[in-house]
């Protein structure tokens, strides 16, 4: 729709309330405010929410692979064939065997429940999140840091100063452990804890526990509290020993050459197996949390967008009033040949103006929060000692956020069109204003 220009000055002279008519322009105000706050704020959720469930993803992908391949029968043969195979098929980066299992990490301090994981070496070294924790620049920053707010608790910690090094893992007593779990434990480099075995061994003494005295040889720290505080990664060999899986393996750990792409492997992968084995992906595998997280996105976008609707039809009360204010011009501009199209976008105009006003500046603030709410949330916790984000309960050690043009221009689209509806009825009531009875009036 074309504006004149007379079309434009008689709209934003008419924005510009007199001192008689400043209510009105108070509640032109308080629209355009509330459509920027709802716009800025669902901009702000959204993008958190898109965040949280990518990072996740990605952090669980990076460290145990885009796909895991397992078996309903119980543990795979230890069978390079097995692995040729899986290789072989296009599109397949790397296969790694792992031995997996859970048990009861006990320190001088601490007692917790862990999964211990069995890896080859060259494999663990391959990676990222957990190599790039151990390189000394990032090792030092990470180590230097103040105490965050929404660290455990439940111990007296000391700070990691050395995270010790993947090489030594080499030595079959040494293990590796997330930060948070060193915390909790209370060890350092070459700290000494013991592994306790959930299964009983019949022993000439009777049926025990296996219990094995293991010294730490690297603390890492991959950003994602469950690896952070449950993980513990040993030789792959020594790990077979402690489940007693012999020439067996929990699973096998795919990574994808395209990592956007590794769903289409899926059922590659099991067809390749002939189905004696089946490929299964981390989504999959958490299907309960992530269906949670996007039933949670949905319905904060539907409050959040109720909330843009309310602000966007307070326009109709503001331009209602200010219709009945302008009568008596109204009723000038028809009689000096002002047609009733030329009335219309007088006032659509004016309250596209405010909606396209409140529109910008909720994209603004929306996209200014977002590239700065790590920050934020890190002066808010320091300033007032509370905790706004405990990774304990979201799993991330940082809060994060991922911006989508697509959504930023869906929620902008849809607060203009609500603002343009909301001036609709006004619009039309202006011009089916009597011009004599607006000069009676005036």
């Amino acid at each position: 729709m074309a504006f004149s220009a007379a079309e434009r000055l008689i709209s934003l002279r008419y924005l510009r309330a007199r001192r008689e008519e400043g209510f009105i322009s108070i509640i032109a105000w308080f629209s355009l405010v509330g459509i920027a706050l709802g716009v800025g704020t669902l901009i702000v959720v959204m993008a958190v929410m898109n965040g949280f469930r990518i990072e996740l993803l990605n952090q669980i992908t990076a460290v145990s692979g885009h796909l895991g391949v397992t078996s309903t029968r119980g543990p795979l043969p230890e069978d390079d064939a097995l692995l040729d195979k899986v290789r072989r098929i296009p599109g397949v980066a790397s296969v790694n065997p792992v031995v997996e299992g859970q048990a009861v990490v006990v320190s001088r301090d601490g007692v917790r429940g862990v999964l211990v994981r069995g890896i080859p070496l060259d494999d663990l070294k391959a990676r990222a999140p957990i190599a790039r924790s151990l390189t000394p620049a990032v090792a030092s920053r990470q180590g230097g840091r103040a105490r965050d707010v929404c660290a455990p608790r439940e111990s007296a910690t000391t700070a990691i100063t050395d995270r010790g090094s993947l090489d030594s893992l080499a030595d079959q007593n040494t293990v590796a452990i997330g930060v948070r779990l060193a915390e909790l434990l209370n060890v350092q480099i070459g700290g000494e804890i013991s592994l306790i075995s959930p299964r009983a061994t019949d022993t000439p003494l009777g049926r025990l526990q296996k219990k094995w005295d293991l010294r730490v040889g690297a603390i890492f720290e991959v950003g994602m509290f469950d690896y952070d505080s449950n993980f513990i990664y040993m030789p792959f060999d020594r790990a077979q020993d402690f489940f007693d899986m012999q020439r067996r393996v929990s699973l096998l750990e795919v990574f994808a050459s395209d990592p956007g792409d590794y769903l289409r492997l899926e059922p590659q992968i099991s067809e390749a197996l002939e189905w004696r084995a089946y490929a299964f992906d981390w989504v999959e595998a958490n299907a309960g949390f992530f269906n949670t997280v996007r039933v949670q996105t949905n319905v904060m976008f539907l409050v959040l967008t109720l909330i843009i609707l309310v602000a966007a039809f307070n326009i109709v009360s503001s331009l209602m009033m200010l219709v009945r204010t302008k009568g008596p011009d109204i009723a000038i501009l028809r009689t000096v040949g002002a047609s009733r199209g030329q009335i219309l976008r007088i006032f659509l105009a004016d309250g596209m103006g405010i909606g396209i006003a409140g529109v910008g500046l909720g994209v603004v603030l929306g996209l200014l929060f977002v590239r700065n709410i790590e920050a934020l949330r890190q002066w808010l916790q320091s300033t007032f000692g509370v905790c706004l984000f405990d990774p304990q309960l979201y799993l991330l050690s940082e809060l994060p956020a991922r911006i989508s043009a697509g959504e930023v221009a869906v929620i902008a689209g849809m607060a203009l069109v609500f603002a343009f509806v909301a001036t609709l009825y006004p619009a039309w009531t202006a011009t089916r204003l009597d011009p004599v009875e607006g000069l009676r009036r005036g």
